[in-house]
């Protein structure tokens, strides 16, 4: 190659741009960690991806449904987590490595809950031994928001309720003898500050001797309860905000992990090695033993069809409308923007065209 040709393709090289590295994913949720292992979901499926971070794999791909809480078995070799891949919510396990979802639950789910309400048929732990799932199904007579818990064989069979009247968030103790829980279930509510008859505190049950006990009082609210060793962790809105905290076990005492101000911390998770939870969209791991918090880098490499443009009728996404003073228009708000359009005869307008926020209640001027 001559020293000319040589030059002019040095050049074109220094001036081609490097491939960018990929955007650090967000709106990650509901992690769950079991050694270098982490399972999270994003965009209503599951996803896995090694605790150091990196790509993260698809492990679901049911497009008309939602997926939420997975939970890696204490082997590392199954996630087990709640899916309405019938149509109802019912807890499924698949293999860690990828595979097709087995279905374990068939009661009849309560049906969709308004976001307050969360979802029935959660799964919330495996027993210590790997031989049993603690599924909290909304199964009681004293309403359809109300959960007790429920013993769930991955290998298939009836469930068996544990003696629990009613439950929320819980996990349990290293030795499988005991459960750290909260008797009421509002985590899905976010009430700032919230000091009423709602508020969550964490108890500690004896499966073997049948009795339970307290072991927090504030007035607001202590949930996620997540026992490690001999300390319980969990969090707690002390100073207004969503923290970690830890209650020594041997002498009750109760400190703060975190001291965040500004997002809170949200469904924590624990497994081998220390515990995960999701804030401000990332995902963080807290190591056991030192306490010490990272957040876990998550990318992904998939071609994201939700972000792609699309042709969406009309008819089926009205959120709002209010006629015009005339009475010859009418406006109206489409899946977040704002249109104006004619009662006969005419072509609609678009008052707003932002993808990125929600516009909502228009009305007209006098």
């Amino acid at each position: 190659m001559s020293p000319i040709r040589l030059a002019l393709l040095a050049a074109l090289l220094a001036a081609t741009p490097a491939a960018a590295a990929p955007e650090e994913a967000r709106l990650l949720r509901f992690p769950h960690v079991q050694g270098d292992k982490l399972a999270f979901v994003h965009a209503g499926d599951v996803w896995t991806v090694p605790l150091a971070g990196g790509e993260a794999r698809r492990l679901t791909s049911f497009d008309d449904g939602f997926e939420l809480f997975p939970r890696i078995s204490p082997d590392g070799t199954t996630v087990a987590y709640s899916g309405e891949r019938s149509g109802t919510r019912q807890v499924y396990v698949v293999p860690y490595a990828g595979g097709v979802p087995r279905r374990l639950t068939f009661y009849p789910d309560v049906g969709r809950l308004p976001p307050r309400g969360g979802y029935d048929n959660l799964v919330y732990d495996w027993t210590p031994d790997g031989e049993k799932l603690l599924v909290r199904s909304n199964r009681t007579p004293y309403g359809e928001r109300i959960g007790k818990y429920f013993l769930v064989d991955p290998d298939g069979g009836l469930p068996t309720p544990l003696p629990i009247p009613e439950g929320g968030p819980a996990t349990f103790s290293p030795d499988g003898k005991k459960i750290a829980y909260c008797i009421i279930s509002r985590e899905w509510r976010t009430w700032k500050r919230y000091r009423a008859g709602r508020a969550q505190d964490v108890w500690i049950y004896d499966l073997e001797t049948d009795t339970v006990e307290q072991l927090t009082t504030f007035e607001g609210t202590d949930n996620q309860p997540l026992w490690i060793g001999e300390t319980i962790y969990f969090t707690s809105d002390r100073t207004g905000t969503l923290n970690l905290y830890a209650c020594d076990l041997a002498t009750r005492d109760i400190r703060a992990v975190t001291t965040y101000d500004d997002f809170d911390v949200l469904f924590p998770a624990r497994g081998e090695g220390g515990l995960v939870f999701e804030r401000a969209g990332w995902i963080w791991f807290m190591d056991a033993a030192t306490e010490a918090i990272r957040k876990v880098p998550i990318t992904f490499a998939d071609d994201r069809p939700w972000l792609r443009p699309r042709w969406i009728e009309g008819d089926g996404n009205l959120d709002d409308w209010a006629v015009s003073p005339s009475g010859k228009r009418a406006i109206v708000t489409v899946r977040g923007d704002v249109f104006t359009v004619p009662a006969e005869k005419g072509e609609p307008h678009r008052i707003t065209r932002t993808p990125a926020r929600r516009e909502r209640d228009a009305r007209w001027s006098p």
